[in-house]
């Protein structure tokens, strides 16, 4: 009897648990497409260094400095903002990663949401980062 008492109770667990696979599928694809956009920006990012040098060069031969030196600091801050966005995103989603699977369908949406909200900033991040490229690029010519 105990047997099956204990039987039927794992039985009843197992079929209660909450199907998370939709939930996480979201999650998952959102999450790829965070990546995507960064990875789309990374590559830029080795252009920084030689765009920088080229701007400062430029401006202590100027009459007009500003606008260079306004321009390499707009890398520069292009740079902080990847740099400060790859931490930040490591600390709150990719080190949490492998615990969403365990999550419910509640917290798995709670990740979904922040992930949304994350797309939006990786995508700013990109904005920005692509315009002081150009700036900068338009400006040594």
């Amino acid at each position: 009897m105990r047997k099956v008492l204990l039987a039927s109770m794992t039985l009843l667990v197992f079929s209660c648990a909450e199907d998370t696979s939709e939930k996480y599928a979201e999650y998952e694809k959102l999450f790829q497409q965070v990546l995507e956009v960064h990875d789309e920006v990374m590559p830029k990012m080795g252009d920084l260094p030689g765009l920088e040098q080229q701007l400062q060069k430029i401006a202590d031969t100027s009459a007009n400095p500003r606008i260079y030196l306004e321009a390499e600091k707009q890398l520069e801050r292009s740079d902080s903002l990847m740099m400060g966005w790859m931490h930040s995103f490591s600390d709150e989603f990719v080190k949490k990663k492998p615990s969403v699977k365990k999550m419910s369908n509640q917290e798995i949406q709670q990740e979904i949401d922040a992930l949304q909200a994350e797309l939006k900033k990786v995508r700013r991040m990109e904005d920005e980062i692509s315009a002081s490229l150009i700036n900068a690029q338009e400006l040594v010519r």
